[in-house]
């Protein structure tokens, strides 16, 4: 409103201005050519002969009444007739005769001294020859030529300013219908106003049949427009994030580690398998350079043939203590805004001991089926090579025949049974069992072999010992303990199997003073085949598995098997129940 006002009133004011000009113009005009009309009046009048004094005269009144003076000069402009005020003897005066004497008439604006400021001066001659010219001068203020220009000015001045009025009335009505609902729809669709209250603001408003009610519709349409279209938003948000949350989680529960580095090879992505193979510290994280947390050469070589070839790469080689063999592959990615590689890196380390186990195993099974096959070999050549005909040296070798088969029978049924212990094959009647009776039974079986490597045995601790398990499991762990126990006891030595019976864990301690266990290979007695001083194993007739079955039985019967043991003063194994 303040800027159509403003406006309105500044072209009012102009159009005032060129109207007064142009009313003020066209009256001047008019005035002008009435003087000149009774100018030309009066020379007709003197032309016809009349007294110039009584031609004068009678127009006198009229000229005084319209604010004009009336001379009859020669060309000097000095007065012809007899009248109480002489023309002004002015230079400019005497100009405008003279330019009227030259051309006819002649009109000016002059400044006469001592009078108006400024007037107009209007000459026509009215020489009746050339011999005798005389000027008609008369002098009129240029405001008496104006009129009634003043008061048509005045009142146009009012009309307008009226129309001004009326119209900043008008423009604040219409002003009002329109400023109203934009200040209610400003003021409501802001985003801390309730959803009900824009609502309500805008459905009021497009009740109304005009533009603004258009625009108030259109805004509730893109109001619910946009609302579903944040509701669809949030809602593939929250599913992206679901995703990205899902995939994190499950790459970050991964054993293997997972570093996904860009072209720059800077990380975007890394879990805590790869933090934990590669030793990278918790400092490092996205956006760092990956030779900021891989110190190895040969990893970041491998990432950056990678990168560069746009080929797969992979690197086995030899990482910490904890994680000694490790397998890198690098795959590349060429597409996408997520342009780089993935190194995904595998502990191998269990694959590579589980290889060398089987290598262990396939080397120790062929050599301990190759030393009972050589010697039953051997024995069959010499007796078929002649020995038969000797009685004595026949039985010798019979009975080292006899001997190598049980050996290579013994051995045969110790695998089996550890394949199908570790098959989890083992058939297991689980019961109360009378440890006391199985370990009483199994020092019996053995007190022979004691007695004659002059050997002392003892069954010591709980005189009642019930444990739920099976029976025929834990005879046989029972009997391998003892078993080893007395191979690797030396005369004057002692075996004691010691019960120690507990509501929670019962435990079966079987103690030796035998030659005892080195402290670094603790970890490896219960390999398959695995022996401490292989060649006096052999010639103590065992074969590497018993320790294996002891293991395997234990963890499926839910128990535990430890071992301590010192160096030429014995050794202590203990199996723990978890139930009884």
């Amino acid at each position: 409103m303040g800027l159509y006002a403003l406006l309105s009133l500044l072209a009012l004011t102009g159009l005032l201005v060129a109207l007064n000009a142009g009313q003020s113009a066209q009256a001047v005009a008019q005035q002008t050519q009435q003087v000149q009309q009774r100018l030309r009046s009066i020379r007709t009048q003197l032309e016809a002969g009349e007294d110039p004094q009584l031609v004068l005269a009678s127009w006198e009144q009229t000229l005084h009444r319209d604010g004009q003076r009336l001379w009859l000069v020669d060309k000097d402009c000095r007065s012809l007739t007899t009248v109480e005020e002489e023309p002004p003897a002015e230079i400019t005066l005497q100009s405008v005769v003279q330019s009227a004497v030259r051309s006819g008439q002649s009109m000016r604006s002059i400044h006469i001294h001592g009078d108006d400021p400024e007037v107009l001066a209007f000459a026509l001659d009215a020489s009746p020859d050339k011999d005798h010219v005389r000027v008609l001068l008369t002098v009129i203020d240029p405001e008496m030529l104006q009129g009634d220009h003043a008061s048509i000015t005045a009142a146009a001045t009012r009309a307008a300013i009226f129309t001004w009025i009326i119209g900043i009335l008008c423009v604040a009505f219409v002003a009002a219908g329109i400023v109203e609902p934009l200040r209610a729809m400003s003021l409501n669709l802001d985003q801390s106003i309730e959803k009900t209250q824009r609502e309500d603001m805008l459905l009021s408003i497009s009740d109304r049949r005009d533009e603004l009610g258009q625009v108030a519709s259109s805004l509730h349409r893109l109001e619910e427009e946009r609302e579903d279209r944040i509701a669809k938003l949030k809602l593939a948000e929250r599913e992206a994030r679901s995703s990205s949350d899902l995939l994190s989680a499950v790459l970050d529960s991964m054993v293997e580690g997972v570093v996904a580095v860009d072209r720059e090879q800077r990380i975007v992505f890394l879990n805590t398998g790869a933090r934990r193979m590669l030793g990278i510290s918790k400092a490092i994280g996205i956006g760092h350079r990956l030779y900021e947390a891989v110190r190895v050469p040969t990893v970041l070589e491998t990432v950056q043939d990678a990168l560069k070839s746009k080929k797969m790469e992979t690197l086995e080689y030899r990482g910490s203590r904890e994680h000694p063999s490790l397998v890198l592959v690098v795959i590349p990615i060429l597409k996408g805004p997520h342009a780089g590689a993935v190194a995904v890196v595998r502990d191998v380390s269990e694959m590579r001991r589980l290889e060398a186990m089987r290598r262990d195993f396939v080397s120790g099974v062929s050599h301990e089926l190759k030393t009972p096959l050589t010697v039953i070999q051997a024995c069959t050549d010499t007796l078929l090579g002649g020995a038969l005909s000797d009685p004595t040296a026949a039985v010798r070798f019979l009975k080292q025949i006899e001997e190598q088969s049980e050996r290579l029978l013994q051995l045969i049924l110790g695998m089996l049974q550890l394949a199908r212990v570790e098959s989890g094959q083992q058939v297991l009647h689980i019961e109360s069992v009378d440890v006391v009776t199985i370990t009483d039974d199994v020092l019996c079986g053995f007190r022979t072999v004691a007695d004659t490597k002059s050997v002392q045995m003892f069954l010591t601790g709980a005189d009642e010992m019930i444990v739920v398990t099976d029976a025929q499991s834990l005879q046989t762990i029972i009997s391998n303990l003892v078993d080893n126990a007395l191979k690797h006891t030396n005369a004057g030595g002692s075996v004691t199997v010691e019960l120690i019976a507990c509501e929670f864990s019962p435990a079966i301690v079987v103690r030796d003073t035998g030659t005892g266990i080195p402290e670094e290979v603790l970890g490896r007695i219960f390999e398959r085949f695995y022996r401490v001083d292989r060649d006096r194993s052999r010639e103590r007739g065992g074969s590497g598995l018993g320790l294996a079955i002891v293991k395997h039985l234990c963890q499926a019967l839910g128990a535990t098997v430890s071992v301590k043991s010192v160096l030429a003063c014995g050794s202590e194994f203990r199996i723990q129940f978890s139930r009884c």
